[in-house]
């Protein structure tokens, strides 16, 4: 039976329905939304900064909890009581995980000394405090999260480990390399637990080197897409906020702060056609012409009784008119020998104020033009709005900096050069990519592509990673001999957070966080798996980073959609990412998501082509081993959908 899990979390706001918990929720995901996870989050509850309601609803889920997590009040603030509340409570308390868990978070921000952390046991319940914010407390979580399950089982066994350490030491079954693929069996103690091992047994694998003492199996479990997901963007926040000029806003960036109008729209009255401007009272009847009043300037004109004036739509109404007369209802009666009206016949009827927009009619000084969090779209009425404010500068969420760089000796940089031996490879993977990031609204930073040398690759990691907010590789992340880039990671102190994701294509998808919260997000070398993988990882992250939102439905949007193509054998180890091309049928009133190349194969660029989704396909079972022509799918959006009538 998995481990009853309580979340609490601690924050006045969220208490009081000033602010949303998100801590909580991703907690949860962290814990439980994975295949065969040993945790069930049976209680949730949001309690405000006082010391006696956590002390009192820790004291009351501990007796039937096996693990409760405390989520804020953790700071340095005179209001952060967490800890101070839990420590009375603690029969024994766990400082190797506390230190575990600021450890391997201040490897990804230095704020996380800025926490106090505490872990403990309570009757036989591992308690954790964890800081408050989203990313924070998921951080600090996955630092310990692969051991928790047993730091339960021996918090639960009385005075005697003995068994659980015997259960620890069993060989895996036969069955354990196909159970493999299952989070729960790679996280679940299946050799010698950390606290009983010999100090010279390591998990896993390492590489020594040398071609015979490269690893043979990946150190890291396969991890499910949502989870990934999840672990990468708890490790990014929105960048900071930033003056930008109007001339360098482009399409996906988000308002940090509300656009203001510093003055009204019109800043005079307005005529909204071309014609006369009049005086209303006067009537239909013959009129002098006294001049012209166009936009851009105002003539030196006083309309009186019996006079009119011509004006241009958008041109401020001469002093003395109180209406336009279109130029429509006018006839010419009296011209001057050069061309110019002298006298009019004005034909209509209008009311005062007929015609003109009044000043501040489209924009009052002092209004809300735009909110914080408005996204700057391709359309260009965003950036137009912005324009009518008045100011030179908006307030919007920073770039993403990100740099590029394919990895591999087989490959070539150049256009056009000759594949000049055998087993060349022209490179397609980082001219994709970096198309897709600058559409996302990234700034890009082209590295080329980098031999399969360790030096080299580390020197040009950490010399992009001085300047960028994270790197996006393609290559180097599998099992071959010459993959380097994991290494590398580790050599200039980066923290692999996961290196297999359970997905077809892109498998080998590996994030990784470095000091000074930058990142690398290394893709697999097959063509079609770095665009796939990009789309379904980097490009949340970056939109996340742009401000965009901070859940899964807003930065990776999908849709229901009906499945139009061959049918398609599930997969039985892994869901599949299939190409396709999402198209909205008015004739049907669904989305249709229509397979964009019959060869899905990871290393066919062209199954790219015209794809805008990607159609998230199921592992197959014996009761659904395939999708048919049809059958209702989830499609990921990429790109935006069509429209047919049809």
């Amino acid at each position: 039976m998995p481990f009853p899990v309580g979340i609490l979390t601690v924050s006045d706001k969220c208490s009081q329905g000033l602010a949303q918990d998100t801590s909580g929720p991703a907690l949860r995901a962290l814990l439980e939304e994975q295949p065969g996870s040993p945790w069930q989050v049976t209680q949730t509850l949001v309690v405000p900064d006082e010391a006696d309601e956590i002390t009192a609803t820790v004291r009351r889920w501990s007796a039937h909890s096996r693990l409760v997590v405390v989520a804020g009040g953790t700071g340095l603030a005179s209001g952060d009581v967490t800890v101070a509340a839990l420590e009375p409570l603690f029969g024994k308390r766990l400082p190797s995980l506390a230190i575990a868990m600021v450890v391997g978070s201040l490897r990804i921000t230095p704020m996380a000394a800025l926490s106090q952390v505490a872990a403990g046991i309570v009757g036989s319940c591992v308690v954790l405090a964890v800081p408050g914010s989203r990313k924070g407390s998921v951080e600090n979580l996955q630092q310990i999260v692969a051991v928790l399950p047993h730091a339960v089982e021996t918090a639960g066994a009385g005075r005697s480990t003995r068994q659980v350490h015997e259960k620890a030491a069993e060989p895996a079954p036969a069955a354990a390399e196909a159970a493999a693929l299952e989070p729960v069996a790679a996280a679940a103690p299946a050799a010698l637990c950390g606290c009983s091992r010999p100090d010279d047994a390591e998990p896993g694998e390492r590489p020594t080197g040398s071609v015979a003492g490269r690893a043979r199996k990946s150190p890291h479990r396969m991890v499910p897409v949502d989870e990934a997901l999840v672990r990468a963007l708890a490790c990014v926040d929105a960048l900071p906020a930033e003056d930008v000029a109007l001339a360098d806003v482009r399409p996906g960036m988000v308002l940090a702060a509300p656009v203001v109008a510093h003055e009204p729209v019109p800043a005079y009255p307005a005529s909204v056609m071309d014609g006369y401007a009049v005086v209303a009272a006067d009537g239909p009847g013959v009129y002098r012409v006294l001049g012209a009043s166009t936009a851009g300037g105002l003539a030196a004109l006083q309309v009186t009784r019996g006079t009119v004036a011509r004006i241009a739509t958008g041109a401020p109404v001469p002093r003395g008119a109180d209406a336009v007369v279109m130029v429509e209802d006018s006839e010419l009666v009296e011209q001057d020998d050069a061309g110019e009206e002298v006298m009019v016949r004005i034909l209509a009827r209008v009311q005062s104020g007929q015609h003109i927009r009044p000043v501040g009619y489209d924009v009052q000084q002092g209004s809300e033009l735009m909110p914080a969090g408005a996204m700057v779209s391709s359309v260009g009425g965003e950036v137009g709005t912005m324009a009518l404010s008045g100011g030179t500068h908006v307030r919007m969420h920073g770039v993403p900096r990100i740099a590029v760089l394919s990895t591999g000796d087989e490959l070539l940089s150049e256009a056009g050069a000759p594949l000049s031996h055998h087993g060349a490879v022209r490179d397609s993977n980082r001219p994709a990519l970096l198309c897709a990031l600058r559409a996302l609204g990234c700034v890009v930073e082209d590295l080329g592509v980098v031999p399969d040398d360790p030096e080299i690759l580390a020197e040009t990691l950490g010399a992009a990673l001085r300047s960028c907010h994270g790197v996006v590789s393609s290559g180097g992340v599998s099992m071959g001999e010459r993959d380097w880039l994991r290494p590398v990671i580790e050599r200039l102190g980066g923290t692999v957070v996961f290196g297999r994701v359970m997905m077809k294509p892109a498998k080998p998808t590996t994030f990784a966080t470095l000091p000074a919260s930058r990142f690398v997000f290394a893709l697999p070398g097959n063509p079609a798996s770095a665009v796939v993988a990009l789309h379904m990882f980097v490009a949340p992250l970056v939109r996340k980073m742009l401000g965009q939102g901070d859940t899964l439905e807003a930065l990776r949007p999908s849709v229901t959609a009906v499945m139009r193509g061959p049918r398609m054998v599930l997969d039985r180890m892994r869901p599949e990412y299939v190409r396709a091309r999402l198209v909205w049928s008015a004739e049907r009133e669904a989305w249709v998501a229509q397979v964009a190349d019959t060869l899905q194969q990871s290393s066919r660029m062209a199954s790219m082509l015209a794809a805008n989704a990607l159609v998230a396909l199921p592992r197959g079972t014996d009761a659904r081993p395939a999708v048919c022509d049809g059958d209702r799918v989830t499609a990921i959006i990429i790109a935006p959908p069509s429209f047919s009538p049809q």
